[in-house]
């Protein structure tokens, strides 16, 4: 498993699934949001996501310190019960 500090290649982030700490599945990463200016992923936005989470399975976009780890799927370190956009 990749520690969320290291390098990787980002567009290896792009269609991998994201789960909670607790390992409910929250979506799949459809785009990654970056910060030029600092060289740095922002953050990873997320479509189609579970309905028991976010709210009529609305896109978000989660701030990458966020993730805990990244291997073949995501994992957060924390997540809200249900997110109302």
């Amino acid at each position: 498993m990749i520690e969320a500090e290291r390098e990787f290649e980002v567009t290896t982030l792009i269609g991998k699934d994201v789960y909670t700490i607790k390992g409910i599945w929250v979506g799949r990463v459809d785009d990654i949001v970056l910060d030029f200016d600092k060289n740095q992923i922002h953050g990873i936005f997320i479509t189609n996501t579970n309905e028991k989470l976010v709210k009529n399975g609305d896109s978000v976009s989660i701030p990458y310190g966020y993730v805990k780890s990244i291997g073949d799927i995501i994992i957060l370190k924390s997540f809200p019960d249900l997110m109302h956009i």
